[in-house]
């Protein structure tokens, strides 16, 4: 049972997210010893990030952001060798974690009072194969001097408090966090100053309730302003059946016959399951990673947005029509897959014929293991359920491919969602899709089997037999262009990795070849647009919008960054080329078998104007 309010409560912020809340306690207590602090940007890390701002406002804390978590580490570790004191770094969950093991075994080496601080997903989407989510608690045992996991959920149930009874009250996270900065900067006679590990499993929502501002929580609310906060949080917390649940009533359909199914190609789907679905010619919403973009019939177009439509649209009744739902591979991208395949309506399974490195421990699906049985349970298609959904997509894919023109048309320029829409259908290699941004926009736009104008491709059948990769087991950005890197050494031919800015910069060194070494045969086609263009698809991009904190949120997600892309291929000795436009692009991308070695390039995009173009989209496709 939670702790009453005891006498140490010195503001009330009860209006705001309980994530933020738990952050302010967490930094009141390491703020005790500690002055600095290096954010790396994520989303699971939101509210330290949020908190840390509030903290460098009220000048309790000074904290320095940077790109890469590795980086990070080791400018924090720099910090706590100069002053002496713990310093700390936050990243998010995921590879983001593990990126900072090299700095954390020098400054258990070195004796360096490192404060590790790592967000974690809730322990509900653990074993669930969701994104970024890995066993972090322990992570670095062997080579911290302590370590503290905190879980957002133990405060209803009385295990964690937000405000303490006492100065020494050890269920608050406020003294849990300062008795864990005790232990980086204590010595004695059989254990020397060193790093430790805070890791924090926080829930949604991750972002500051609105319209509170950030640092209202540092006086307590007037009895008025609390009631307004209440209020207003109240109308932004939906109900049971708000988005995502199938509670509003969709317009009725003809009775269904055997075989409304939906075949849901996630990520490495095994191939077996595509070539049933394309047999008995169900619809599939396939990533592009499953390895069933390539198929003349039967991929969805466009199928994100089919996913959510407006009440009484006819995407709405399409999609009131589902039965029975296959999920091959692992779908990692779209949160409307994943509500699809919750729905408590549905009968959902899961093909796998052999064991696989992730499983949904939260949904009581049914795991097949042979074909026999998948074609059984799907039957065939009703021809004119799959027709409806092949014509939708088509419908959807032409709305988007005009918004993309039109909009760039507008802006004089291209944006970053057509750019990676053009690069996935022209090129005639292997490609790898980076984490982030880049692998959502195709997801979102591309059909791989047509030939755009402009394309140097050949026809699709000659190119059904090219991959597209994507480093989906973590997703995290760290790594990509080494990944590709590996991926050309061992195929024998050039291959072709689309990313975005901080996803190249963060892995820069994948540059760096010795000089005895064989340098892949690799193009790296870089969209630059400044910075991480995700966040602002994200909460964090509302955020963004509210009066006053813009500049805030470009700093701790945007992370801005105006690095000469030229001269950093320059510098590691690799071929340059800068595309302004699609036929500048076409012409690189042309001919890949005539070149040899690594060569960037790099297309520039503004990002400012995505938030809106993607809200243009969704509102095309919305009144077809």
């Amino acid at each position: 049972m939670s702790a009453e309010r005891g006498p140490f409560r010195e503001f009330d912020d009860s209006y705001d997210a309980e994530s933020l809340r738990l952050a302010r306690r967490v930094l009141r207590g390491l703020a005790i010893q500690m002055r600095h602090v290096v954010l790396a940007p994520g989303s699971r890390s939101a509210p330290l990030a949020y908190a840390l701002a509030e903290a460098e406002q009220l000048g309790t804390l000074t904290t320095h952001v940077r790109t890469d978590e590795r980086s990070a580490a080791f400018t924090a570790l720099g910090i706590a060798l100069s002053t002496g004191q713990p310093a700390g770094v936050v990243t998010t969950s995921g590879t983001a974690a593990g990126n900072l093991l090299p700095a954390v075994m020098e400054a258990d080496m070195s004796g360096v009072p490192l404060v590790v601080i790592t967000a974690d997903r809730p322990e509900e989407l653990h074993g669930t194969g969701a994104n970024q989510t890995v066993w972090q608690r322990g992570m670095f045992t062997g080579r911290v001097r302590d370590e503290l996991h905190l879980e957002q959920t133990s405060i209803a149930e009385g295990e964690l408090r937000l405000e303490p009874v006492s100065r020494d009250d050890m269920l608050a996270a406020e003294t849990q966090a300062a008795l864990l900065v005790r232990a980086a900067s204590t010595a004695t006679a059989r254990s020397a100053p060193g790093p430790v590990h805070l890791n924090i499993g926080f829930t949604d929502p991750l972002v500051p309730a609105e319209p509170e501002r950030l640092c209202r929580a540092v006086r307590p609310l007037t009895p008025t302003e609390h009631l307004q906060a209440a209020e207003a949080l109240g109308a932004l917390r939906p109900g049971r059946g708000s988005a995502g649940t199938q509670d509003v009533a969709a317009p009725a359909v003809p009775p269904s016959g055997a075989g409304r199914v939906l075949f849901v190609m996630g990520h490495q789907a095994p191939a077996e399951a595509v070539e049933l679905a394309r047999r008995l010619g169900h619809p599939m919403l396939a990533e592009p990673t499953s390895g069933a973009r390539w198929t003349d019939l039967g991929p969805v177009q466009a199928y994100r947005l089919l996913l959510q439509p407006p009440p009484g649209s006819w995407s709405a009744e399409l999609l009131a029509g589902v039965e029975r739902v296959v999920v091959a591979g692992r779908p990692t991208l779209t949160r409307p897959v994943q509500q699809l395949i919750a729905r408590k309506d549905l009968q959902v399974v899961q093909y796998a014929p052999a064991a696989e490195p992730w499983h949904d421990a939260r949904l009581p699906r049914r795991v097949i293991t042979g074909s026999q049985e998948l074609a059984e349970f799907a039957g065939a298609a009703e021809p004119a359920w799959a027709r409806a959904w092949e014509e939708a997509g088509l419908k959807a894919q032409s709305a988007v491919d005009a918004v993309l023109r039109e909009e760039d048309d507008d802006a004089g320029g291209l944006s970053s969602v057509r750019a990676a829409q053009f690069v996935a259908e022209t090129v005639r290699t292997p490609l790898l899709l980076g984490s982030s941004s880049v692998i959502r926009d195709v997801d979102l736009t591309v059909a791989l089997t047509r030939r755009l104008p402009g394309s140097t491709r050949r026809p699709a059948a000659s190119a059904r037999s090219r991959r597209i990769y994507g480093l989906r087991g973590i997703a995290g950005i760290d790594g990509n262009v080494s990944a590709a890197a590996g991926i050309a050494l061992t195929t024998g031919q050039r291959v072709t990795a689309l990313v975005g800015d901080l996803t190249f910069l963060h892995d820069a060194n994948a540059l760096l070849i010795p000089s005895t070494e064989q340098t892949p045969d690799l193009d790296v086609v870089v969209i630059n647009d400044s910075g991480g263009a995700i966040f602002d698809q994200l909460e964090h991009g509302e955020v963004g919008r509210r009066p006053g904190l813009a500049e805030m949120v470009e700093r701790l997600f945007g992370t801005p960054q105006t690095v000469d892309l030229e001269a950093l291929a320059d510098a590691y000795q690799h071929e340059y080329i800068y595309a302004e436009d699609l036929d500048e692009l076409s012409r690189a991308l042309a001919h890949p078998d005539d070149r040899l070695g690594i060569r960037i390039i790099e297309i520039r995009t503004d990002r400012s104007r995505l938030r809106d173009l993607h809200a243009k989209i969704a509102e095309a496709v919305a009144e077809l």
